[in-house]
């Protein structure tokens, strides 16, 4: 997998991986502002930071046919996302830590976009499953949202601190 992130961490491949996940983004959050206008204002359980039965049952309920149809479209980008954004934030890590960590630090990145495909999983379970909730399922569904958030925060410290430093090399360089 390294491998495949030092492949991508050339102009071009930056470029392309930006672009894509600009494309699989925008369209996304095209389709959450057309779910908030369906639903009265409700997002999705992806930006929830776990959830209830009670919760997802007003999430769900509020949006309707039109509504499950725009999750549905949602939840199908969301099989790119993770990916997406992993792979951008893997190759930025890499570019910034190159010849100054180990080159398994760039892989970090990865592990918020794997806690994000185990709770989509749940989530296109539970969505197929309405309004027939299986309460197990949601809540590994809910402990799944916490575990990825924890995932995301884990694995992108190797990119903001990999920016700290690099802001700070900048302005040091510039103050000499």
């Amino acid at each position: 997998m390294v491998d495949l992130v030092t492949r991508l961490a050339t102009r071009r491949g930056l470029i392309v991986l930006l672009i894509a996940y600009a494309i699989v983004f925008g369209m996304i959050l095209w389709s959450l502002n057309q779910l908030s206008e369906v639903s009265g204002g409700y997002g999705i359980l992806d930006f929830e930071p776990g959830y209830s039965l009670d919760r997802v049952n007003e999430i769900l309920g509020s949006y309707g046919p039109e509504g499950m149809a725009l999750y549905g479209r949602i939840q199908v980008l969301d099989v790119f996302n993770p990916a997406l954004y992993s792979l951008v934030a893997a190759t930025l890590t890499y570019l910034l830590w190159r010849d100054r960590g180990p080159d398994w630090l760039c892989l970090m990145p990865l592990l918020g976009g794997l806690g994000d495909y185990a709770e989509n999983v749940t989530l296109f379970m539970i969505a197929r499953a309405y309004p027939e909730l299986p309460v197990g399922l949601v809540q590994v569904s809910s402990m799944l949202s916490l575990i990825k958030n924890g995932l995301l925060v884990i694995g992108f410290a190797p990119l903001i601190i990999g920016v700290i430093l690099w802001v700070i090399r900048r302005v040091r360089g510039n103050a000499e």
